[in-house]
């Protein structure tokens, strides 16, 4: 039996690394969770290391989520089933984490290499569970693994049309920003907490103001 890992967090965010050569940006943000969509406790939520076993389930998990959640986390149009039946299949230790709601997946967080040598962090989780603080808490357990293991800087690009998410990554890490083609640039500095001065130049904190919503 696969043990739980990571901690639990308050607040989260959702979205996930793009797979796709012909896609510029590695990781995209998912779109908010329908007003009307059933409440869901995130206390039945088990966070679990993969394994190849868990492809089916973890298909059956993209399948359920929607074409607009699937172009704001890629930039593009795809449907995801390449990139992640190749994730299971490689299974890298420690850099991938599934959300379970008994057994069936919720949600999955990944760190890849680029061809750079960049760290990026991806996460999704499907449109029904939203905005329940799955998405920090695979993202929050992936980072304490990465920073443990001497990863000082982790990368995401964030859509502009998405401020928001700001909000929720500054919970989790200081961040640097800018903007480039249409996308916030987003490097997670592992090595400090947030509000911690980094040389001259003060990191991007924790949200004091209100409506920095639940992801």
């Amino acid at each position: 039996m696969r043990a739980p890992v990571g901690p639990e967090a308050a607040s989260g965010l959702d979205y996930d690394r793009c797979h796709d050569p012909h896609f510029k940006y590695m990781t995209n943000v998912m779109m908010i969770q329908a007003p009307s969509a059933p409440p869901r406790d995130l206390a039945e939520v088990t966070v679990l290391r993969p394994t190849l076993s868990d492809t089916e389930a973890v298909l059956a998990m993209v399948s359920r989520c929607s074409r607009a959640s699937l172009f704001h986390r890629f930039h593009g149009f795809t449907d995801g089933v390449a990139y992640f039946a190749a994730l299971l299949r490689a299974c890298p230790d420690g850099q991938t984490l599934l959300a379970w709601s008994g057994a069936t997946c919720v949600g999955v967080a990944t760190l890849a290499v680029s061809a750079t040598g960049i760290v990026e962090l991806g996460v999704l989780v499907e449109d029904a569970w939203q905005r329940r603080g799955i998405g920090t808490r695979l993202a929050t357990s992936l980072l304490d693994g990465a920073r443990a293991k001497g990863v000082t800087t982790v990368h995401a690009d964030v859509l502009v049309d998405d401020v928001f998410i700001l909000q929720a990554l500054r919970r989790i890490s200081p961040l640097r920003v800018s903007t480039e083609f249409g996308s916030f640039s987003i490097d997670m500095d592992l090595s400090s907490q947030p509000g911690q001065r980094t040389g001259n130049r003060l990191l991007c904190g924790h949200e004091t103001s209100a409506g920095s919503g639940r992801r």
